[in-house]
């Protein structure tokens, strides 16, 4: 029966694998470029919102306050037409803007939004964050920084998830940081498997070309899906590793909220074409779905507890590596008191939130989805 333990042994391989890795690359500092490259001249940040009013003012502000200067970078808010009284506070606070004009669409979704933003922009690369963000004094500095050093088309940028107190918001945390972890160390190879379009820079594509690039009969995915179609192409994708470049966003206010968001995630990867992408995710899958089978077969053969406490300690063992590191830079050590109960809950809620966004993508109709 012991022979159940190998199950996991591929998953522990590839992540102990990528924590060496990471623990070997960061030995070696990103190098911090200076020089601007010949024909950058701007950064175009669009903004797309719907009914933001309570968070908008805010993001206008830290934007107002960037060390960039301010002729570096123009605001293209796109209001998606919003039922309160976002464009009325844009319009009243978009003066504290260098450069900054306010688009609407007719309610068309996000993906339109910024499409319609790309097509009124000026600058060689687009850089996405969301209304109810903020940003660090130093955020567009470190993206122009970068743009304009190197040779990437598309850059990663770190995002994090504001502590607004509570359980559920620490453990929405942890999980995040998880998922951070994964988008840094695949990243930094140049063969990304997640990115946030909250935090994203990227070479500014033609907007219809930015449409067929994002599957637009899909309302959401507007950031993975045009990640998988620049590494399709051959470009350049590369991860800004920098205090200074994190964005932070606000996390599901309830278990109803962040179900729902979750699932409206995992309704997209009947749609994913990256081999890379469908491996990791279907042997992380696989490795909880094993566990969770075990668990509850472990009622029946009592002889199986063993067995699944195995497994839950080889596959915690990795997690824990992976997720210590990025937790302790970004200052939530704390929350790694959370990592066991949280551990024992993670290989049911992958199986069903995967299994029910998945069937949920594959047959609801394209303006459903």
């Amino acid at each position: 029966m012991y022979w159940l333990l190998t199950a996991l042994v591929p998953y522990m391989l590839i992540f102990l694998f990528l924590r060496s890795w990471r623990l070997q690359r960061n030995k070696r500092p990103e190098k911090s470029a200076r020089n601007n490259r010949k024909g950058l001249k701007i950064l175009s940040l669009v903004i797309p919102l719907r009914n933001e009013a309570a968070n908008i003012k805010k993001l206008v502000n830290d934007l107002a306050a960037q060390n960039l200067e301010p002729g570096l970078f123009e605001v293209i808010f796109v209001d998606d037409a919003s039922s309160d009284a976002t464009a009325e506070i844009l319009r009243s606070s978009s003066d504290l803007l260098h450069q900054s004009i306010i688009l609407s669409t007719g309610g068309t979704g996000k993906k339109r939004a910024i499409a319609l933003g790309i097509e009124h922009a000026r600058g060689d690369y687009i850089v996405t964050t969301d209304g109810d963000c903020r940003a660090g004094k130093n955020w567009l500095k470190e993206i122009y920084g970068r743009a304009s050093t190197g040779n990437a088309d598309m850059i990663i940028g770190p995002v994090d998830i504001i502590d607004s107190g509570g359980l559920l918001n620490r453990i929405i945390q942890l999980e995040f940081l998880a998922m951070q972890a994964v988008t840094e160390i695949f990243a930094r190879q140049g063969k990304p498997l997640l990115c946030n379009g909250a935090n994203l820079c990227f070479r500014k594509p033609g907007a219809a070309e930015y449409e067929a690039m994002v599957k637009m009969n899909i309302s959401s995915g507007d950031d993975i899906f045009l990640m998988e179609s620049f590494r399709q192409q051959g470009k350049i994708i590369t991860w800004i590793d920098s205090p200074g470049a994190i964005v932070h966003t606000h996390g599901p206010d309830s278990l109803k909220s962040f179900l729902k968001q979750r699932l409206r995630w995992t309704s997209k990867s009947p749609f994913y074409s990256d081999y890379l992408l469908l491996a990791i995710a279907a042997l992380v899958f696989a490795s909880n779905m094993f566990i969770a089978a075990c668990f509850i077969a472990s009622f029946f053969l009592p002889g199986l507890w063993i067995i699944f406490f195995s497994l839950l300690i080889m596959k915690s063992i990795p997690d824990f590596m992976l997720l210590s590191s990025t937790a302790a830079k970004r200052g939530k050590k704390k929350l790694l008191l959370l990592f066991l109960p949280v551990q024992l809950l993670y290989p049911f809620y992958v199986v069903l939130t995967g299994t029910a966004g998945f069937l949920k993508g594959l047959f609801s109709s394209p303006q459903g989805r």
